[in-house]
């Protein structure tokens, strides 16, 4: 089962101290990938928690700099706020200089003032995403690439350095809504949802896999954890979803991530609700002892 973790490049306690020690601590402890958050300019109704935000790219590339195994991924990037064409040659950049380690996890995003307040159309933010995994495909896979669309046309034009990993790295769609199954299913490698519980993923799943053509994707799941908290297993997210958080105990963790597996999940990355990377180091260091019965 991969199991990933959430750097704490956003909230209050995010530094760069912080970003990497967690980083080099997932990598001493065996955990397969590193991932950023992302936001660039949210309303101050958001600043918890992300006002106080590092950028994602650049983040990605300081901790590239300090690791040398884990994955290191995106969780999930914003892909409607940026033009794709700079995302592209950030991605493939990024690849090179770690030696093949990105994982792009995307989506559509879901505040609106956010994309106001970039000057980008929040209305047209799906077809523009989807248009832009089409033509950074179609960059990923030749020095001199073509690409038409309804917002991008290229004819003339360079692209090199590709990216290491033929074809570019995975593309994992974000998303819990059945629109996003689809859109994973259609255009993704890997369906990446937040939250999900072990039924209502099992049924999504079932989904997944009846849309994908025949298609292998596999699940990753982003899940909150907080060890020894009283913090209730389901919350309300800031967009009004209905999800479930790994609380309690080790062994009560445990069986969550049990739970998730066998409802078909093959890996999750870890949010860790702690106050101080120490905090979170710490409960790392017992979500390590529990994978020899994770597989």
């Amino acid at each position: 089962m991969h199991i990933g973790v959430c750097l704490p490049n956003y909230g209050r306690a995010s530094s760069p101290e912080a970003i990497r020690h967690v980083a080099q601590a997932a990598e001493d402890l065996g955990f397969d990938s590193v991932w950023t958050t992302d936001h660039v300019l949210v309303p101050e109704a958001h600043y918890e928690p992300y006002g106080r935000i590092f950028e994602t790219w650049t983040a990605l590339a300081y901790i590239a700099g300090q690791t040398r195994r884990v994955r290191l991924g995106t969780s999930i990037l914003l892909l409607g706020l940026r033009n794709p064409v700079l995302v592209a040659k950030q991605a493939a950049t990024l690849d090179q200089l770690s030696g093949g380690r990105l994982i792009l996890g995307i989506g559509a995003g879901w505040l609106a003032q956010e994309f106001e307040n970039l000057g980008v159309s929040f209305r047209r933010r799906i077809r523009f995403l989807e248009e832009g995994i089409a033509l950074m495909r179609t960059l990923w896979a030749s020095p001199r690439p073509r690409f038409h669309g309804r917002f991008f046309h290229i004819e003339d034009a360079i692209f090199e350095p590709l990216p290491l990993q033929p074809g570019g790295p995975p593309i994992w769609i974000g998303g819990n809504t059945e629109a996003a199954v689809r859109r994973a299913a259609r255009l993704g490698d890997a369906w990446h949802p937040v939250g999900l519980d072990p039924e209502t993923l099992r049924e999504r799943i079932a989904r997944l896999q009846e849309w994908a053509g025949g298609r292998s994707l596999p699940v990753i799941c982003r899940m909150y954890v907080a060890l020894d908290s009283t913090l209730p297993p389901i919350y309300t997210s800031p967009t009004g979803e209905r999800r479930m958080r790994l609380t309690g105990s080790p062994e009560q963790v445990l069986e969550g991530l049990q739970a998730l597996r066998a409802a078909g999940a093959e890996g999750v990355i870890l949010t860790f609700e702690a106050p101080t990377a120490e905090a979170q180091i710490e409960q790392m260091r017992r979500i390590a002892d529990l994978r020899p019965h994770l597989g």
